[in-house]
């Protein structure tokens, strides 16, 4: 699977990372989301990285969709917000 923009993800991992963004006041276009091999572990899997501004964290996916989870606990702790401007 090739992700270059969160709409090419799987149409399930779609819909929840949408009402995830809903749900703390995010649009899925406030995100870069984009694919990568883990260079840790090349042969075991895909990353999904999210960007927001300078904050980017990479998921490893699953068929249980565990990295929607872990990106809703990134959200709820505020890791994505933006630092107010000085």
């Amino acid at each position: 699977m090739t992700i270059h923009t969160y709409t090419d993800l799987p149409l399930v991992d779609r819909a929840a990372f949408e009402l995830a963004c809903a749900r703390h006041g995010f649009a899925p276009i406030h995100f870069e989301v984009s694919g990568e091999t883990d260079p840790n572990d090349p042969a075991h899997g895909e990353l999904v990285v999210v960007r927001r501004g300078a904050w980017a964290q990479a998921y490893r996916i699953d068929e249980r969709g565990q990295w929607l989870r872990q990106f809703e606990t990134d959200l709820n702790s505020r890791f994505f917000r933006l630092a107010p401007h000085a």
